[in-house]
């Protein structure tokens, strides 16, 4: 599986900030930390410090940096002591690092209260092909590689909560793919030699030089099949000073789509609505499922309400809508869509309307 495959410095670096699942989505961890560095451990640099750590964890939990500009964050970064966990200091390569842990329940709480998306912890994982400039060449930036620019994948996945895969570039994937694939924005052949990773999106990001510049360009896809006439799911292009400039502002700009696409807002009505889920063989099954629907960022409430056989159907509240909701339960790599309950077993009337029926898989 994917954790196998990977090389042992990205390993590393995803095992210390997520769960890796058997497929597709990562489950976030240390949303509600944040490491800043500091010159000193004096009163005023520690202040300074705890409300940048703040400002980078109400990041993380949106996936927006405009979330900043909301009148009551803005009232809270000022006080951030009111929402503080634990805080201390490490060193890591010489710098001092103030590191900060606030509380997560009131982190959400605060963002509701605001009107503000929250994301929860599944999130999507993309895979990163990055064609640009190297060693005198254009080169495919790999997990391995000794560029700057690898870094800055690493702490952008840190600073967002965003999981991001780059290549292993063995041979079988040199073989069958060069950088001017990825420049010419060929998807299919790029997919072509992607299944090996478990991820739920595919990047292409083409890096040139335009003088004393850079141009830049990103092109999103779902990793399902793809082919040479697939339109991208997202574009994003401009020109910049430098690579790390074109890097991070591609990478905000990821950020963004996915906070429209997956961080669920308070609709401020009441929304009800009802899951699903067949083939529920243990108790130990049942249990999950509700610990599960009542974490995602989706869901007010969930109530079992109806138990018959092995169906189970759960009556929810939600912040968002219904598509919200089933854009949220198909990133979890426990939970399939199954045909119509079989005969002889409960159906509600939900289900007869189209709605889809779930399993969730035992481990």
């Amino acid at each position: 599986m994917l954790k196998f495959l990977l090389k042992p410095s990205l390993i590393a670096f995803l095992y210390c900030l997520f769960t890796i699942n058997s497929v597709n989505a990562v489950e976030v961890s240390k949303l509600d930390q944040a490491n800043v560095p500091v010159s000193s451990r004096a009163v005023a640099e520690r202040d300074k410090a705890l409300k940048s750590a703040l400002e980078q964890v109400i990041i993380k939990n949106t996936g927006t940096a405009r979330s900043l500009d909301n009148s009551l964050i803005q009232s809270q970064l000022g006080n951030p002591d009111t929402l503080l966990s634990q805080y201390g200091y490490i060193e890591q390569n010489g710098q001092l690092l103030l590191t900060a842990s606030f509380e997560h329940r009131r982190i959400v709480a605060l963002l509701r209260q605001a009107q503000l998306p929250v994301w929860g912890t599944q999130r999507p994982l993309t895979l990163f092909w990055v064609a640009m400039p190297g060693d005198g060449d254009t080169v495919i930036l790999g997990d391995s590689s000794a560029l700057a620019e690898r870094k800055l994948f690493s702490d952008f996945s840190d600073a967002r909560g965003i999981p991001v895969l780059l290549p292993i570039l063995d041979l079988d994937e040199l073989m069958g793919i060069n950088p001017n694939d990825i420049k010419g924005m060929f998807a299919d052949i790029v997919a072509s030699v992607s299944g090996r990773y478990q991820a739920d999106f595919l990047a292409l990001v083409a890096i040139d030089a335009a003088g004393s510049q850079v141009r830049y360009r990103l092109n999103l896809y779902t990793k399902a099949t793809i082919d040479s006439l697939t339109p991208p799911l997202f574009s994003y292009n401009g020109t910049a000073e430098n690579s790390t400039q074109a890097i991070e502002a591609m990478m905000a700009a990821l950020g963004e789509y996915y906070f429209t696409k997956y961080a669920i807002a308070d609709t401020g009505t009441q929304q009800g609505a009802s899951v699903t889920f067949v083939n529920i063989q243990k108790m130990a099954q049942l249990v999950e499922v509700e610990r599960y629907l009542k974490q995602l960022s989706a869901i007010k409430n969930a109530t079992l309400t109806h138990i018959q056989g092995h169906t189970a159907t759960f009556s929810l509240d939600l912040f968002g809508s219904e598509t919200d909701l089933q854009r949220l339960l198909s990133l979890e790599p426990r939970i399939s869509v199954v045909a119509p309950v079989s005969a002889g077993e409960f159906s509600p009337v939900s289900n007869q309307t189209g709605k889809p029926v779930y399993e969730w898989r035992l481990p």
